[in-house]
This record gives C-alpha cells, structure tokens and sequence, in this order.
C-alpha cells in the first residue's frame, strides 16, 4: 500500500526526530518533498491527471513487468490512446503509471 505524505512524515517524525524538534522538521519536510516532486516531470496517475483531450507522453506498465513510453492522448475517464494502440482502464494486459505534458518548444 503506497503511503501518503502525512503518514510518510508521521513515519519518520516517530524514528528519528525528538518531540522538541518537530516543528521545524515538519516545515523541512514538507520542503524536501515539493523540492523532491519537481525533480522529475512525470507525474502519478493516481496523484494526478491530465486535462481531457491532452496529448501527453505516458508510460504503461505491462502485465510482464515490461514498461512502455508512448506519445498520444488522454481522452478521459481512464482512456489513454496512442498512434495505434487504445488503453481502457482496467485493462488485464497493461496499466498507465505515470504521465507528463509534451514540452512546449519555442
């Protein structure tokens, strides 16, 4: 079961820092994680989705344990498209883990 942020920090407060710590290490915390989720552009499908109708890269996860990137399109309600393949939620052969959106190139 994949941990929240509140219970990843309640985790570490309760190890290794002392109760007259805690409130500047909740801050510090807090800190680190923005710094930590702006160092990679993909973003969880399960934190976050893409507008509809959003051309986007995206990954799938294979049932094999291969993983896939593909360009293409986020329709909505779970739906994911590229050049020749449809992704259905719920799908038994693959899911969609992580996505981010196309650079824009000036």
């Amino acid at each position: 079961m994949k941990q929240t942020l509140e219970e990843a920090k309640r985790e570490y407060i309760e190890k290794y820092v002392s109760r007259n710590e805690y409130a500047s290490f909740g801050a510090a915390f807090e800190a680190g994680t923005e710094w930590h989720k702006k160092q990679s552009p993909w973003i969880n499908v399960e934190e976050q989705l893409p507008e509809e109708n959003t051309g986007v890269f995206f990954t799938v996860e294979w049932k094999d344990s291969h993983k896939g990137y593909f360009t293409g399109l986020y329709y909505g309600n779970g739906q994911w498209e590229s050049d020749h393949q449809i992704f259905l939620p719920n799908s038994p052969l693959g899911r969609i883990t992580h996505w981010m959106p196309i650079p824009k190139f000036n």
